[in-house]
């Protein structure tokens, strides 16, 4: 407290804060009394720090998380990488982790810049990889980080945090992890039996195939055609329609939408074109391949891809392959194509890479290089001088 340096029967009070953004901003505030003058500053700091600090009309330093998701998402929505919007799958897969992942969470209802705190994010994935596994955290921390981005971009946080976020693994025996040891398990326990490093060997593919056969006849049209083609079970799901399939060619057009390589024609083995052609007199050509058959009002549309996946591990465990997944099928396709001699960019055709180096590492390539020391030999260059 000091006298007004300019009103004689004032009294002035200064004192500082830290404001949203964290940064210390100094506030005057002047009265007849001492008391007077400090209830004044007290309203001038309570007024300051519920200012605007930063940011614009749609994200502040204040505005929650699960808001600014929601702005995030609209941004995505709007957003274009080499002049094309992202895929709608992109889109969808957003929307699921914000809606199970952030919404509702210990995060939600925080403003952005206390929620950009690297102890309560840790926190907060660790909790999803608990409860929902270490793939959900680990995509949960790809939203977040893109919410901070944005937020960092438009000014309502000074930084974000993320690059000093560690991911941490699920806790032995929590719901998320995917390690089952119960020896009496009836193989419904979600993923915890999935070996994401494995394919499948001939006898197995033999054995699953077989079951599949005796199960449903539309859970083994898509095992076949995984096997087939090496598809993401996304895209048999949601990216096949029979204008796509041209059985007298053998071709088939996945409309893949994760990397602009993922839209490509797939040549089809006999077998399998013989299949889909009973397919399609069984239950027609209309929408989509592996749509909805069981009603025929819904014919062709979209069917609920967690609902085929639990009929699939049904018939994993039945076949003597609890360990595999829906992705097995894929990974088989690499896996016989490499020991065939196939080229990895043959391979990354077939799956849909956008770049061999994700390739090579899905199959698991750690070889070290020796070919460069017997190529890699300098000429010898011809003696100019002779001894006398």
């Amino acid at each position: 407290m000091t006298p007004h340096p300019t009103l004689a029967s004032q009294v002035q009070a200064r004192g500082y804060f830290n404001d949203g953004n964290g940064k210390r901003r100094e506030v005057t505030a002047s009265g007849r009394s001492e008391a007077a003058a400090r209830r004044s500053l007290q309203s001038k700091v309570q007024s300051a720090r519920t200012d605007h600090r930063g940011g614009d009309e749609s994200l502040r330093h204040d505005t929650t998380v699960s808001r600014a998701a929601d702005v995030w998402l609209e941004w995505k929505r709007r957003q274009k990488t080499r002049g094309k919007p992202l895929a709608a799958q992109t889109i969808y897969d957003y929307e699921g982790y914000v809606r199970r992942c952030v919404a509702g969470s210990v995060l939600a209802d925080l403003p952005l810049t206390k929620a950009n705190d690297v102890s309560r994010i840790e926190a907060w994935l660790a909790d999803i990889a608990d409860n929902r596994g270490e793939t959900a955290a680990k995509q949960s921390r790809k939203v977040l980080g893109g919410v901070l981005s944005l937020a960092e971009r438009r000014g309502a946080i000074p930084a974000s945090v993320m690059h000093r976020v560690q991911m941490p693994g699920s806790k032995a025996g929590s719901v998320g992890d995917r390690k089952c040891t119960d020896e009496e398990c009836d193989y419904e326990c979600g993923k915890r039996h999935l070996d994401t490093r494995r394919a499948f060997t001939p006898e197995e593919v033999s054995a699953v195939m077989e079951v599949a056969e005796a199960s449903a006849a539309d859970i083994a049209d898509i095992a076949a055609f995984l096997f087939g083609t090496g598809v993401r079970i996304s895209e048999a799901l949601r990216y096949v329609s029979w204008s796509d399939v041209d059985l007298d060619a053998r071709t088939v057009r996945v409309r893949g939408t994760k990397t602009e390589n993922a839209d490509r024609v797939l040549t089809l083995a006999d077998d399998l074109c013989e299949r889909l052609r009973q397919r399609a007199s069984l239950h027609g050509t209309r929408g989509l391949v592996f749509g909805v058959t069981r009603y025929a009002s819904k014919a062709g549309q979209p069917r609920d891809r967690n609902n085929v996946s639990k009929s699939l591990r049904r018939v994993f465990a039945k076949a003597g392959v609890p360990w595999a997944g829906t992705h097995t099928f894929r990974r088989t396709v690499a896996t016989w194509l490499d020991a065939n001699g196939a080229a990895l960019a043959e391979i990354a055709n077939q799956l849909g890479h956008a770049d061999t180096n994700v390739t090579a590492n899905y199959l698991g390539r750690t070889g070290t290089p020796t070919r460069a020391a017997s190529v890699m030999v300098l000429p010898i260059a011809q003696p100019t001088q002779h001894a006398v």
